[in-house]
Order: C-alpha cells, then structure tokens, then sequence
C-alpha cells in the first residue's frame, strides 16, 4: 500500500503510527543505552589533554548514533509492516530483526562519519600551519578561502548524518543495495519534499516538547509551593549523572536550586545535618530516577516521531513500501481447467430382428374335367 506524502494525510498518519507503546518504550530502551554510553565516554575522556578527550567523546557519540539507529530501524520495521496492513509486529521480534541488520547498521553511517573526520582533520592541520611562526601567520590569513567550504562541508555531513537516521532505518529493513547511495539519490531527488515531511515532523516534536515540559513545570511548581524548604532539599540530593536528560533539562527548577544552593544555608551539611538524611536521599535518588525516566520518555517519543516521518516520506515519495509486486514485463498466464460434465451413456441400440419369411401359400387349379 502505496501512502499518500500529502501534508494533511501525512500529520494524520504520522500522529497515528507514533503513539504506539511498544515503539516508544523500544525507542527509549535504546536512548537510554546510548545516554548510558554517553556518560562513560564523558568519564573516560581526559580533561588536560583536550584532542585526546575529543576523540574519545567523538567515538562515544558514534555508538550512541549507531545505538539510537538500531532502535530506529527497528521502529522502521514494525511502521512498514504497518503500512502493509499485516499484523503488529511485537517490539523483541523488531529488534531482532533490525538486529539482523547490524551489519548494514554499522557500514552505511561509518562512511559518513569518516567524511566527517576527514574534513576535521584536513581543518585542523590548516590550522596547526597557521602556528608557525612568520610564515605561517602570513599563509593563515588565506585560511578562509579553504576552511569555509570545509564549514560547509561540516554542515551537510552533519545534516546527512541526521536525515539519515530518519530515512536509512527504511532503506536498511527494505534490503536496497548501497544504502548511503539510496539516500543522496532520494534527497537529491525529493529535497523540497522531503524538507516539507520534515518541517511537520518537526513542528509535532516541538508541541509536544513545550507541552509535555510545561506539565512537568506545573507539577514542580506545586510541589514547590506546598512542600516548600523540603521540595528543594530532594532536588538538591538528585544524584548528577540524572541531570542530563539530553536537551530536556528543566531550566527553571535547575535555576531555583542554583538560588537555593546560594542564600540558604539550609542545604548545608553542617549547619543543617536535617536536610541530608538518609531518607532525603533516597527520596531524591527515586524522585530523579523517575524524573529523568520521563525525560528519556519524552526524547524517545520525538526520536520515534522523526523514524515515522522518514518512512512515511520515503514509502509515499518512491512508493516502495517491501510488497511484492508481479514485474510489468512478464506475462502471467492463468490456465483454467473446466471439468466437463460426464455424458451418460448412450443406451445401446437393439438388436435388428431378421423380418420373418412369408410362408408361400400355394393355391390349387381346379382340376378339368
């Protein structure tokens, strides 16, 4: 089944393949693996040796990608067997399978993000030229007729690198052959389109941003109010690592407990030991726990929100949704076979009856006299 990239039908559709449970929860399981793989690489990366810690923050951020990938291109699989109209497909038999594909996983974003470090690097030593002294200097000066196309360069390798986590998951689960060519050529192709597709996606992952923060904004609000000292107490013993719900961190609250930290001396240790008890603690670390669970819901639904705009996109705009369809050029030839209907037999003709001999009946002459 063939749908229809128009703007209306698209947002309808798009709101009704994302608000599925097991696509959100699949989604979020592997964001929150990825933010887990995040953090490590944070912690790993040294801080006084810059270019070593970038390196190793630039390698985590490629398997958080390919992590984050693989649960899109699992969404892909249960969309396109949506799309089909076949029955749902379970979010551990989607993973499998876009597990099976692990290998085109890896291959098709490796390439681009080479071409990215490629470009940092050829940057870079543009740069190191420049701290040579005297003749260095007066080369750099030129640097920007080289190292603003390289900008460039950056920019689209990175905005490849993001419309391909919508549309490569598709391309991936369909089985095309060379799918980082199958998506320059379909950008290439459908670039105003496809832009429009990701204008509405967009415009959906901002409502629900702005609405979905103002509620948990509300919430805090009243808890600020009737809780009072308590409330900033808890928030003041949320553990770190829980603070950093990738763009979705609470600015507001954040602010009232920076205030908080500054001119109440409440919240310290030794001229309030009430306000570090064991169950305040606790408190904190399962309030953060659960705080940050909804963060990552929220991401994972926006993320989930773009995978199904790409499919859509890509299946209206090529029309290849994986169902099989008879080739044009062959002629399929249906031989119907007819029964006929068994005659009766003929009943056999009876037997001639040989005409019986007429008996010759002799007449006497009459005698002379």
């Amino acid at each position: 089944m063939v749908e229809d990239a128009k703007g209306s039908v698209l947002t309808q559709r798009l709101l009704e393949l994302t608000w599925k449970p097991g696509k959100i929860c699949l989604q979020t399981g592997t964001l929150i693996v990825a933010y887990f793989v995040l953090l490590v690489a944070a912690w790993i990366a040294p801080e006084r040796i810059a270019w070593l810690g970038s390196i190793i923050n630039y390698l985590g951020i490629i398997v958080a990608y390919f992590v984050a990938l693989l649960g899109m291109t699992a969404v892909a699989k249960m969309t396109l067997s949506e799309l089909k109209g076949e029955a749902e497909i379970p979010a551990r038999a989607a993973l499998a399978a876009a597990m099976g594909k692990g290998k085109e996983i890896i291959n098709s974003p490796i390439k681009i993000f080479g071409i990215f470090a490629g470009l940092v690097v050829f940057h870079g030593v543009i740069d190191l030229c420049g701290k040579i002294p005297f003749v260095g200097e007066l080369g750099w000066m030129f640097s920007p007729v080289i190292t603003f196309p390289l900008g460039i360069a950056l920019v689209a390798t990175i905005l490849i690198l993001v419309f391909g986590a919508m549309i490569l998951p598709t391309i991936i689960m369909l089985g095309k052959e060379g799918p980082v060519s199958e998506l320059i050529d379909f950008l290439r192709k459908n670039t105003i389109k496809f832009a429009g597709h990701f204008l509405i996606a967009l415009v959906v992952a901002l409502i629900t941003i702005i609405v979905l923060n103002w509620a948990l904004s509300a919430s805090n609000e009243v808890s600020r109010v009737v809780m009072g000292d308590k409330f900033a107490y808890i928030e003041n013993l949320i553990p770190g690592w829980l603070q950093h719900a990738p763009g979705f961190e609470n600015y507001a609250v954040i602010a009232k407990v920076t205030t908080f930290r500054d001119f109440m001396q409440d919240l310290n240790p030794v001229a309030n030991p009430k306000a570090f008890r064991w169950t305040l603690y606790l408190a904190g670390f399962v309030y953060g726990i659960i705080m940050w669970l909804i963060q990552m819901s929220i991401l994972g639904f926006i993320v989930t929100n773009f995978s199904v705009a790409g499919t859509l996109s890509y299946v209206g705009l090529t029309g290849d949704s994986g169902e099989e369809k008879p080739d044009t050029d062959e002629v399929i030839e249906e031989v119907v076979v007819v029964e006929e209907p068994k005659k009766a037999p003929k009943p056999k003709p009876a037997p001639k009856k040989t005409p019986a001999k007429k008996k010759e009946i002799k007449k006497e002459e009459p005698k002379k006299e």
